[in-house]
C-alpha cells in the first residue's frame, strides 16, 4: 500500500468501488440474490511506525471480500461478521533486524488472502476457490525471525477467529534466488472449539511456490485440511478431508498494465456432515465457521481472469470468473435452488491509493 511519511509514522489507504454481476442467483437477500449490484470494495486507512525497538500497524474503515463461487455479501454485512471496523492492530517488538514479535489482531499464517495490502497483494478482485477455508485475520501472538534466504514464523492464534486461543500455527519459506520463494505452512487446533465448526477444528497445510521477475509474477500452491466434524460437534457422522489447488500468474505488458489469470481446483471427502454447511444458500453465510462445499464430495473448477490497469494512485480492474462444480448435493450449488452446477461473474474494481 502506497504510504507518505509523517515523522516516524507512516499514513496510507485505498478507497474502491465495485460493480458485480452474476448468472445463477442465490435465493438470498442482498448482492448475493441479485443479478446486478454495486457495492463499497474498500474504504481504508492504515497509520504504521516501523522503525525502532516498539513499533505498531493499524488498519481501519470498510471493506469486503469477494470469492469465486460464493454467494457475496454487502460491504456493511462482511464488516458486522467478519473482523470489524478495525480488522487489524497490533504491536511489534523488534530487538533485532532480523527478529520480532507481534502481539494483537494479526493477518493470519494459515493462508494466502491477508487483508494486508490489500489490492497490491492479489492478481484479482475476488480471491479463489480454496480461499473460505484459509484464515483471514487471527487474534494472538506471532514470533518472526529471518537470516539470509530463510525466514520462520510461528504463531498462537485463536484460529478462524473464534476467540478460542488454541490454534498452533508456522511458516517457513526458503529463498533459492532473488525471484523465486517456496513456502511451507503448517497449523491446527490444539484442542476443540464448539464455537465455530469444523473450519476452527481442523489441521491446515499448504505448500506455495513464488516467482517475481521483471513482467512475469506467478504463485501456486496445494492445500489439504482435514477437517474434524465428530460426536463432539454434535455431528457423528466423523471427520472429513478438504484439498485444493490454485495457480495464479500475472503479466505486466506495461509498467501500467497488466493481465491475471488463475485456475483452481476444489474437493471434499464423502463425510456427508462436513461438507454441507448449514447456511450455503442463504443469507446466513458468513466467513468463518462454515466449510463452504457444495455437498459432501462435491468438487469445483474456477477460471479468473483479470485485467489491471494503474496510472499513478489510481487503478481500475475488470474481471470475468466461472465456476463448474459437480457431485454437487441438491440444493447446495447456484441458482435459486441451489441446484446449479455453473456460475459466470463479471465485475470491475476502480479506486485510489491514499
Amino acid at each position: 500500500m502506497n504510504a507518505g511519511p509523517l515523522g516516524e509514522v507512516s499514513v496510507g489507504g485505498l478507497l474502491s468501488v465495485n460493480g458485480r454481476a452474476q448468472s445463477n442467483r442465490y435465493d438470498a437477500s442482498g448482492p448475493a440474490g441479485k443479478y446486478f449490484s454495486a457495492d463499497v470494495t474498500d474504504g481504508l486507512v492504515t497509520v504504521a511506525k516501523t522503525h525502532g525497538l516498539l513499533q505498531f500497524y493499524l488498519e481501519a474503515g470498510a471493506y469486503n471480500f469477494y470469492g469465486i463461487g460464493q454467494p457475496a455479501s454487502s460491504t456493511g454485512t462482511t464488516i458486522s461478521n467478519t473482523f470489524g471496523p478495525l480488522p487489524i492492530a497490533y504491536v511489534q517488538i523488534t530487538p533485532d533486524k532480523n527478529f520480532n514479535i507481534q502481539i494483537g489482531k494479526l493477518a493470519a499464517i494459515t493462508g494466502i488472502t491477508p487483508l494486508t495490502d490489500l489490492i497490491t497483494s492479489s492478481y484479482n478482485i475476488q480471491f479463489g476457490l480454496d480461499g473460505w477455508q484459509q484464515q483471514t485475520i487471527s487474534r494472538g501472538i506471532q514470533m518472526n525471525y529471518s537470516r539470509g534466504p530463510f525466514s520462520a514464523s510461528v504463531a498462537w492464534t485463536d484460529g478462524y477467529y473464534s476467540k478460542r486461543f488454541n490454534w498452533v500455527v508456522g511458516q517457513l519459506t526458503y529463498a533459492p534466488s532473488a525471484v523465486s520463494t517456496i513456502i511451507v505452512q503448517g497449523g491446527g487446533n490444539a484442542g476443540h472449539t464448539d464455537y465455530s465448526g469444523p473450519l476452527d477444528n481442523s489441521d491446515f497445510y499448504l505448500l506455495g511456490y513464488n516467482y517475481s521477475g521483471s513482467a512475469l509474477n506467478l504463485f501456486a500452491y496445494l492445500q489439504y485440511q482435514r477437517l474434524t466434524n465428530g460426536a463432539q460437534l454434535g455431528n457423528p457422522g466423523g471427520d472429513g478431508n478438504q484439498y485444493g489447488a490454485s495457480i495464479d500468474a500475472n503479466y505486466a505488458f506495461t509498467p501500467n498494465y497488466s493481465i491475471s489469470a488463475r485456475l483452481d481446483y476444489m474437493a471434499y471427502s464423502d463425510a456427508a456432515p462436513v461438507a454441507t454447511p448449514a447456511f450455503y444458500n442463504d443469507a446466513g453465510t458468513v466467513l468463518q465457521g462454515n466449510e463452504m462445499g457444495y455437498g459432501p464430495g462435491s468438487r469445483a473448477v474456477g477460471l479468473t481472469l483479470t485485467p489491471i490497469y494503474q496510472v499513478k494512485h489510481w487503478f481500475i480492474e475488470g474481471e470475468l470468473s466461472y465456476v463448474h462444480a459437480y457431485h454437487i448435493a441438491p440444493g447446495e450449488a447456484f441458482g435459486q435452488n441451489g441446484n446449479q452446477p455453473n456460475q459466470f461473474v463479471a465485475m470491475i474494481n476502480t479506486g485510489f491509493f491514499l
